[in-house]
C-alpha cells in the first residue's frame, strides 16, 4: 500500500535536515533482512521498500535525487511501486557501485554519513582507499530520534492494524492447541491468520512444557518453534508479532492445556499487576527507567525475581530501544512500547513471560492490544 505523498515528503525533508545540520555532502543507508536492534531500519523508513533478500543501499545527497541500489531487478519492481526513490538500479556490486555514483556526483571531499554499525569492516576500508578525501560521519542516532517520533497519523494506524493482527494471531492459536498438535502447528496458525490479513512478515516464538516449580527445566522461555508435540497438563508460551506495512507489534501470552495451573497463576498476576505499575508512570515526560523501576518494585514487593526481558521500543525495527532500567529516555507521543515483564520465582528456577504493545500517548497511553488478559486454560 504505501505511505501518503505528504508522509513521504515529511521523511525527506527529515533525512535532509540531517544533512544540512551535519554538513554532508551526502549519506549512505543500508539494509538487509534481519530481524533486530535499531540499526536495521534506516533504508525502510526513508525508501518505504522491504529487503526481501541480501542487502539494499540507498545514497541521499542534499540537492538532486537519492539513488537505490538492489539486487535484483523483482526488488527495483516493488520499489518503483512503493516508493518515491526513482532511481533504482540492480547491482551486482553494491560497494563499487556506491563509490562509482559518489564520484559521478563529484562527492570526493568533505563529509559523508553513515551507520558504523552496520556497515561492514571491508566495506570502510574499500571506501576509505576508494575516497581519501571523504570524512566518513556517524549519522544513525540522528535518523533513529527521527524514526521514534511515530507521531503521524499513518503511523499511528499502523500499529494499531498490527495490534489487530496480533490479537487474532493469538485467537487462532487458542483454537489451535489441544494435546497432540505441535508447537509448529501452532506457529503456523498464528502466521497464517496475519499472513492472510496483510502481514508482510511474522516474527513467532514458542515454547511448551510442564510447569512444575523447582525445575528449571520446566516450560521454558519461548524459542524458535518446533516439532514437539503437545500434551495434556503443558503450558504454552507464544511471542506474537506480526509486521505490518514495515512496522511490528508484539503480543506476548501464556496458555494452558486441559488443566489450570494454580502455580502458574500466581505468577500470572504478578506480571499483570507489575505492568500496571508500569502503566502508571507510561506517558510523556517520564523515561523509560521510570516504568521499569515501577514494575521491579512491584515484582519485588510481591517476593519474585524481575529480570530481562522486559521489553522494547518497536517501530520499522522490532527492537529500537530496550525496555530497561539503564535507558533514560523521556517517552514522547507517539512512542510505541513492547512491555513484557518476565518474572522469576525467588528461587530462579523458574519464570513466566507475559505482555503486549502500548502507544504513548498525550494524556498517557493507548494499548495496541485486546486481546484477553485471562490465563487461559484450553
Amino acid at each position: 500500500m504505501g505511505f501518503s505523498s505528504s508522509e513521504r515528503e515529511r521523511r525527506d525533508k527529515a533525512m535532509r535536515r540531517i544533512m544540512d545540520e551535519a554538513g554532508l555532502k551526502a549519506l549512505i543507508l543500508l539494509g538487509d533482512t534481519s530481524v533486530g536492534n535499531d540499526i536495521l531500519g534506516d533504508l525502510r523508513y526513508y525508501t518505504d521498500v522491504r529487503v526481501i533478500a541480501g542487502r539494499q543501499v540507498a545514497i541521499l545527497f542534499p540537492l538532486g535525487a537519492p539513488v537505490l541500489f538492489t539486487g535484483t531487478s523483482i526488488q527495483c519492481q516493488a520499489a518503483s511501486r512503493r516508493s518515491s526513490v526513482g532511481d533504482c538500479r540492480v547491482s551486482d556490486d553494491m560497494l563499487a557501485d556506491t563509490v562509482a555514483v559518489l564520484k559521478e556526483r563529484n562527492v570526493q571531499s568533505g563529509r559523508v554519513g553513515v551507520n558504523f554499525e552496520l556497515l561492514p569492516v571491508a566495506w570502510h576500508m574499500y571506501l576509505r582507499k576508494e575516497l581519501p578525501g571523504i570524512e566518513w560521519v556517524e549519522t544513525h542516532k540522528d535518523i533513529l530520534g527521527v524514526r521514534l517520533r511515530h507521531n503521524t497519523p499513518e503511523e499511528a494506524e499502523l500499529f494499531r492494524r498490527c495490534g489487530k493482527l496480533a490479537d487474532g494471531g493469538f485467537e487462532a492459536a487458542v483454537k489451535m492447541i489441544r494435546p497432540g498438535v505441535s508447537e509448529y502447528e501452532i506457529a503456523a496458525a498464528i502466521e497464517e491468520y496475519a499472513r492472510a490479513r496483510g502481514a508482510e512478515q511474522h516474527f513467532t516464538l514458542v515454547g511448551s512444557g510442564k510447569y512444575a516449580p523447582g525445575d528449571k527445566n520446566a516450560l521454558p522461555l519461548p524459542y524458535a518453534p518446533s516439532s514437539r508435540t503437545i500434551e495434556a497438563g503443558d503450558s504454552v508460551v507464544m511471542e506474537i508479532t506480526p509486521r505490518l506495512e514495515g512496522y511490528w507489534t508484539q503480543l506476548v501470552r501464556t496458555v494452558n492445556v486441559k488443566e489450570p495451573n494454580p502455580e502458574l497463576a500466581k505468577l500470572h498476576r504478578v506480571a499483570r499487576d507489575a505492568i500496571k505499575k508500569g502503566l502508571d508512570v507510561l506517558r510523556p515526560g517520564k523515561t523509560i527507567r521510570d516504568v521499569v523501576l515501577a514494575m521491579d518494585t512491584s515484582v519485588r514487593d510481591a517476593g519474585c525475581l524481575f529480570k530481562p526481558p522486559t521489553g522494547h521500543v518497536c517501530g520499522v525495527d522490532l527492537i529500537e530501544g530496550r525496555v530497561s532500567a539503564q535507558n533514560t529516555q523521556v517517552l514522547e507521543p507517539g512512542l510505541a512500547v513492547i512491555i513484557h515483564p518476565t518474572v522469576f520465582t525467588p528461587d530462579g528456577k523458574n519464570s513466566f513471560f507475559w505482555g503486549e504493545t502500548y502507544l504513548v500517548t498525550d494524556g498517557g497511553y493507548e494499548p495496541l492490544n485486546h486481546a484477553t488478559d485471562e490465563l487461559l486454560t484450553v
